[in-house]
């Protein structure tokens, strides 16, 4: 991944909400927090506010744009391991994203999807998902590639958030309940069935992911989340640093001294002669 991408696609896993103001797609922030309300308190404020009629397009868009960043920002604070996400430069609607499978039947596949957000948000149903390459899984379209959301989402409301969206594309590949709804009959009558055949398919998603990690940019879009092979010339200092065990200092102070030094009177009490 270059660079570049990289340090666009963490922005999703928990770095702080400053580092939006560079994203094109918003041209407007948050108010300042002047109240004392953590920056997550604000953001589900935003999205929750009344519905009020307006007949001023532009503001009916300033208000949108408010809501879609306070989702983004809420995301950041989620403790979401293995997926990245972040939205369009070009149209805040889509988002792109990247999840990394650590464990399970899909084990070591890279898969992209994109989250589309309804142009009615935060009314209109569940965000579209739809993963790039094709992946055998009883919820995921074999032709489309579209997550069936109906299962963990059953109706969308205005105080779902998106964070819990991408929670839950981690959830259907550590998790496959054999009672699930189906889009993928095959898969998942395989997977009740012949156990082993379903791992077969689900390896062969896996390594159809790999065989296109670097496949060019399907959009011009500056925000699409890249990969490129490992240079040793540009990595290796960075992969370097990465591992390098932290120094501890030393004598690190590990706490507050209630007690006099030298001994184990406590402040509190008078000095005995």
């Amino acid at each position: 991944m270059s660079s570049k991408q990289v340090t666009s696609a963490i922005k999703a896993d928990g770095d702080s909400g400053d580092d939006l103001k560079r994203q094109g797609s918003f041209r407007k922030l948050l108010p300042a927090n002047t109240n004392a309300e953590t920056q997550l308190a604000m953001s589900a404020k935003m999205i929750d506010r009344p519905v009020t009629t307006q007949s001023n397009k532009e503001y009916a868009v300033f208000l949108q744009e408010y809501i879609i960043f306070s989702e983004y920002s809420m995301m950041q604070k989620q403790d979401l391991k293995g997926i990245y996400v972040i939205p369009s430069a070009q149209n805040s609607f889509l988002w792109f994203g990247v999840i990394f499978i650590r464990q399970g039947l899909y084990q070591g596949g890279v898969f992209r999807f994109t989250i589309t957000l309804p142009q009615t948000f935060p009314d209109g149903g569940t965000p579209k998902v739809i993963f790039q390459s094709k992946i055998f899984h009883p919820l995921v379209d074999a032709f489309t590639g579209e997550l069936d959301t109906n299962w963990g989402f059953p109706e969308w409301r205005r105080t779902t958030r998106v964070w819990q969206l991408v929670q839950y594309i981690v959830k259907i590949f550590t998790k496959i309940d054999s009672k699930m709804p189906s889009v993928n009959q095959e898969a998942l009558t395989l997977f009740n069935s012949d156990s082993e055949v379903f791992q077969k398919h689900a390896k062969a998603s896996v390594t159809d992911s790999l065989n296109q990690v670097y496949d060019p940019p399907a959009t011009d879009d500056p925000h699409y989340i890249t990969f490129t092979p490992y240079d040793s010339s540009l990595h290796d200092e960075i992969k370097e640093e990465i591992l390098k065990p932290k120094e501890e200092k030393e004598n690190k102070v590990l706490g507050y001294s209630w007690v006099q030094p030298g001994s184990l009177q406590p402040f509190s009490k008078p000095e005995t002669r």
